[in-house]
């Protein structure tokens, strides 16, 4: 039995390199065991009779870290004792090493970690390495303006890179490409609305709104939906913050995982800056209270009913934002 263990924060890079796995295996039986499934009678016949009826096996064990800890302590336990309990592959996916894991000889680690807001270059390289697993090719150049337009947000620009993989005939995505198929007011350009929003900056909300709403690929419902999911993530990291002045990196980490928002945006709703920021953030908690956060949710709840019954977006959106703002 071979051992794998993925480290780190990345879901799409983490299914990239399982895949690749179960592709060097075409016959192999895959098993996929999380805290949504796990059932102690299975693990144990895995560890217990695994080669009396199967030949090769592939057992994926995801999202470890979220399994309870009794479940931790006996997985761990039959890592440890049973090496040869089948043929085959077995990997854990965990963001980070545990005391669980410590003891067990692991034939393989492999990380897969979403890179720092402020690694630019490692953000360039990820999408590099989403393009060649797609089978195109991605320059520096082109993996920038792609960044641009979408945001660093991992899932978004996966998404992109593979519509624009199928979209492009060539080799090589182009920066043709990427200006034919990406839209202008992108994710990056809803994020920095919703930041002027959130900061209560009612002039600069309103110039970037005009400027949104002239496009002729505008959506309304779209518009509404990033704001709703961008202030349902507020929410959610206010209920884990800590009401604190200063936050440090490793906190803003925390409140992300805990909080299961982004860390860039964790991050900007909390004040930490990072060298390359455009704008220097500032700590929005002071600004807001969970009540307050739940009548601007349910705000843009009635805001996306008039939309779908025909409202004009050029009178609802500056109705929402006065109402935002002056709160």
């Amino acid at each position: 039995m071979q051992k794998i263990l993925i480290l780190g924060n990345s879901t799409i890079q983490k299914r990239i390199r399982i895949e690749e796995i179960i592709e060097k295996f075409p016959n192999a039986e895959i098993v996929t065991l999380s805290p949504g499934n796990y059932v102690d009678e299975e693990i144990n016949n895995i560890f217990t009779m695994g080669n009396i009826f199967f030949t090769n096996r592939i057992i994926i064990i995801s999202d470890f870290d979220s399994f309870k800890i009794p479940y931790q302590e006996k997985i761990s336990t039959l890592l440890k004792h049973y090496e040869k309990a089948f043929e085959g592959t077995l990997i854990l996916d965990i963001q980070k090493e545990n005391k669980y894991l410590k003891e067990i000889n692991f034939d393989k680690k492999i990380e897969a970690m979403i890179p720092p807001p402020w690694k630019d270059e490692l953000w360039i390289e990820m999408l590099k390495d989403f393009a060649s697993k797609l089978n195109k090719h991605l320059g520096d150049e082109t993996a920038e303006k792609i960044i641009q337009f979408v945001g660093k947000n991992e899932d978004l620009l996966y998404e992109e890179v593979k519509k624009l993989s199928i979209y492009s005939d060539a080799e090589i995505i182009s920066l043709k490409d990427v200006e034919d198929v990406s839209t202008y007011f992108s994710t990056a350009n809803y994020e920095e609305l919703c930041y002027d929003l959130v900061t209560k900056k009612l002039s600069n909300s309103l110039i970037k709104l005009h400027s949104i709403v002239k496009s002729s690929s505008f959506s309304p419902i779209a518009l509404a939906n990033y704001l709703y999911k961008y202030f349902l993530d507020l929410y959610s990291v206010i209920l884990n913050g800590e009401r604190k002045a200063n936050y440090n990196w490793s906190e803003v980490m925390k409140i992300s995982k805990d909080s299961m928002v982004s860390q860039q945006r964790v991050a900007s709703f909390l004040g930490f800056n990072f060298k390359n920021d455009k704008v220097k953030k500032i700590n929005v908690e002071k600004l807001y209270s969970p009540t307050s956060i739940e009548k601007i949710i349910i705000d843009i709840e009635e805001l996306d009913r008039s939309l779908k019954t025909g409202g004009e977006p050029k009178v609802l959106f500056p109705k929402l934002f006065e109402e935002i703002c002056s709160a």
